[in-house]
This record gives C-alpha cells, sequence and structure tokens, in this order.
C-alpha cells in the first residue's frame, strides 16, 4: 500500500540511517527507568509530512476548543452544566467559579485513528494526567539523537516542554510571580521499583525552558507551605486523577485541599471533568444550535459519528433510525464506551463482542445513561521494524493509535502506541500490551 496523500509513502518505513543496535542503545538510555517501555522497540518512528502533521495539531487544538465552548453551552453556571452532563462535582474542585472554568481545557490529549481519508478524533482527554506525555519527549529527543549521529537532518516535531513552559510563564507572569510550577502526582501508580525519573525529567526539561520545577507527590503537598503559610509555589501541573490515585490507589489527596485553601492552584482546573467527558464528543457529532456550518464540516471531517446512547432515534449515513435497533442490527460497525473509562476500560468493540454480549452492553448503556455509541473507525497500518529482546528483527504491520497533545491551545507534539496483531479490533493501551513509540514529520 502506498497510502492515501495524507500519509505520503508507506511502502518502506522511514529511513533512519544507524544501524538496530546504535538505534536500540540510544533509545534505551533514553527511556531507561521510564514506565510502559521496554522491549520490543520500535526502530522508526511514524513519519508522516509536514503538512499533515501540522493538520494534526491543529485540528487537536481547535477539537479541544470546541468541547470548552460545548460545555458553556450546557447551562448558564457550574452547577447546571454538571446536572446536564448528570455528573457529580470533583473533590477537587475550588469555590472559584471563574479559575474553574477559565482552566478547564487548558490540557489535553486525544487519541486519534488514522484512517484512508486522515485522522479521526476518537476520544478527547482533557486534563493533565494524560499518559504518554513523558514517553513522547524522549522518544523524540531520542529520535533527533539518532538523526543527528547518522549524519541526516532532524525529523521535525513540536516540544511538548516547550508548549508546557511557556503556558506556566503566562500564568505565573498574570498572578505578578515568577515562572516556577510544582508537578504534583506519584510514580505509586506505575507499580513497585520505579523511583522518581517520571517526574524528575519533567522538572528538568521545564527547568531549560526558564520555569523552576519541583516534583511533589500529592498526599505531601502540605510541604509547599513554608514559614509563616508563604507557598513555596503557586501554581502546579496536575497530574493526576481522583478516580485513580484515591478510588484505586488509596493516596490521600487532604494535603491537595490544604494547599488549594492556602491559595495554591492546580492546573488545569478539576472543572477538566466536563470537558473530559465523552459526552461532549457526541454533542458535537451530533451538531449543536450554536455551532457554525463551518464548525459542524470540521468535525465531520475530524470526529467519527458519535452519539448519546439514549432510547429514541438518530441519523446515521443520511437515514433514521431507532438508535438501540440500529446498534443490534449492525453491531460489528460500532463500539460502546462509558463516558469516563480510561485506558481502553469500559470500552465495548462490536466486532469482538457477541450478539448475546453485545445486547447486554446496548441494553446497560441505555439503563445507565452514560455511554455513547461511535462508529470504528479502521486504521491505515504502518510499516515498522521492531526489535525483540532476544535480537531479532520483524518487520510489521503498525496498528497504531496517535495522540496528539495541546497546552494552552498550543500543539505539542504526538505520542502513539501500536500492536501488530491480525486482530484490528483490539483496544490499544500502554498501560496493557501495545509498544509505544511517537509520530514525527518528514525533515
Amino acid at each position: 500500500m502506498t497510502g492515501a496523500p495524507w500519509f505520503g509513502d508507506l511502502r518502506e518505513p522511514p529511513e533512519i540511517g544507524l544501524s538496530h543496535k546504535e538505534t536500540a542503545d540510544i533509545l534505551t538510555e533514553e527511556l531507561d527507568g521510564i514506565p510502559y517501555v521496554g522491549f520490543p522497540f520500535a526502530l522508526q518512528p511514524f513519519v508522516v509530512p509536514r503538512e499533515s502533521y501540522r493538520e494534526l495539531l491543529d485540528a487537536m487544538s481547535r477539537l479541544l476548543e470546541l468541547e470548552r465552548r460545548a460545555v458553556r453551552h450546557l447551562a448558564p453556571d457550574r452547577a447546571g452544566r454538571l446536572a446536564a452532563l448528570e455528573m457529580d462535582d470533583n473533590v477537587l474542585a475550588t469555590g472559584d467559579e471563574e479559575f474553574e472554568m477559565a482552566h478547564d481545557a487548558d490540557m489535553g490529549r486525544a487519541d486519534v485513528v488514522l484512517a484512508e481519508d486522515g485522522p479521526k478524533f476518537v476520544e478527547l482527554n482533557a486534563n493533565g494526567a494524560v499518559g504518554g506525555l513523558v514517553q513522547f519527549q524522549l522518544f523524540q529527543h531520542a529520535w533527533q539523537r539518532v538523526r543527528q549521529r547518522a549524519g541526516r537532518p532532524a525529523f521535525v516535531g513540536a516540544d511538548a516542554y516547550a508548549s508546557i513552559a511557556r503556558y506556566f510563564t503566562e500564568i505565573c507572569s498574570d498572578l505578578g510571580v515568577p515562572p516556577a510550577a510544582a508537578i504534583v502526582g506519584s510514580c505509586r501508580e506505575f507499580g513497585p521499583g520505579y523511583s522518581t525519573k517520571y517526574f524528575d525529567v519533567q522538572a528538568d526539561f521545564l527547568r531549560r525552558h526558564g520555569v523552576l520545577a519541583e516534583h511533589f507527590e500529592p498526599d505531601e503537598l502540605d510541604r509547599l507551605i513554608g514559614p509563616g503559610g508563604a507557598l513555596r509555589y503557586r501554581v502546579g501541573m496536575a497530574q493526576f486523577t481522583v478516580e485513580e490515585y484515591a478510588d484505586e490507589l488509596g493516596i490521600d489527596l487532604d494535603p491537595v485541599r490544604e494547599v488549594q485553601a492556602a491559595g495554591f492552584r492546580l492546573y488545569p482546573s478539576y472543572s477538566y471533568c466536563m470537558v473530559h467527558s465523552k459526552k461532549m464528543l457526541a454533542l458535537l457529532s451530533e451538531g449543536q444550535p450554536w455551532m457554525s456550518r463551518e464548525e459542524r464540516d470540521f468535525v465531520d471531517r475530524y470526529v467519527p459519528w458519535t452519539r448519546l446512547v439514549r432510547p429514541g432515534t438518530a441519523t446515521w449515513q443520511d437515514r433514521s433510525y431507532d438508535l438501540p435497533e440500529l446498534l443490534l442490527k449492525y453491531q460489528e460497525r460500532f463500539v460502546l464506551k462509558t463516558a469516563f473509562g480510561w485506558a481502553g476500560r469500559e470500552v465495548t468493540i462490536g466486532a469482538r463482542s457477541t450478539p448475546d454480549e453485545w445486547a447486554q452492553t446496548v441494553q446497560l448503556a441505555l439503563s445507565r445513561k452514560d455511554f455513547v455509541a461511535q462508529e470504528f473507525v479502521e486504521a491505515v497500518r504502518f510499516p515498522v521494524d521492531v526489535l525483540h529482546e532476544s535480537g531479532s528483527v520483524t518487520r510489521v504491520s503498525a496498528n497504531s493509535v496517535i495522540s496528539p497533545f495541546s497546552f494552552g491551545g498550543r500543539p505539542a507534539g504526538c505520542f502513539a502506541r501500536f500492536v501488530w496483531t491480525e486482530n484490528t479490533e483490539e483496544v490499544i493501551s500502554g498501560q496493557i500490551s501495545a509498544t509505544l513509540s511517537c509520530l514525527l514529520a518528514e525533515p
């Protein structure tokens, strides 16, 4: 396959210029001690034309802004918006409504399937705890080192931490304080045996861009309060969710609330949970009265058909259907997801389910009212050479998910993960079994 013009030439992986061993040595050196990374290693990044790369990043930032606007149109205030989404408020949301709504969509990562006609945004995760950020930055740096050593032009990629540093520099300027940010998260989420390297490298990246940064565990955040109650840092990047840290890991978040009461602010605001809901993608896909024709066309171009699972009719492929009947009749064409599932959880793929399993999930979705249905998107496959721990190299046809980042409305690069089994309908999660990589642009 040569691929559509969006992809460039997909017949061969991009030329790297170094031996497999030299390439693997650089990748291992950069990524040692980072979670979810290891053999098999991809021996090339995914590479697309510059115009396609820029299009993907621009679409990410614009879609995040459209979701932010969609939340605003739900109701005049936060309470009304939460009620419209049938969700409880986040326990770390502050009482400052102006702050909450001004910063609820400041950070995000999408999950994108690259289809024959270009990128399709199947999810949009609006928070600072998005996975893959550190891995992406280190992969990108590794590939630039590889190209430099090979004497070849560097691949083109956005620097995520340059965007994050600029974002916090502006936030601190508005507050009248020097650029500085706490990085709040815990290596306990990765399991035993991991050091704080995952967070320490982020602090180093930010310092290189002029932002003082330091890592803090959420349950030790009271260390922010200095003599006389003064805060050592006024702002921080929230790299955790309440659901994972408090509910699953049992991490005490009372120190977070303590420093919030003292004036410390985590970004994005915890009202991100509304923007994060997959219901927002469904509302945009359906089309809303406030959207212009051009905005509807944009969403149609980049978002696969997505709807809230409710009794009633829906239009699909220019025909009107009873929605539950549509899902049952064309089971293999759809995916069911809960509004707040993460890491591939609570995703049911019609093509991988028996009719009974699918029918039960449709009924569950109708009763719970927190599911969306989405048309399944078939990915164009990339040829990639993978290095196994044994030293053998296999060329595979990679079924990938690409994840562009956005911080403060600025594009911030693309994480990638892939599998290469024949089962194209599996959920591709870096926390489970996928091989990690990144997407870059041609020199």
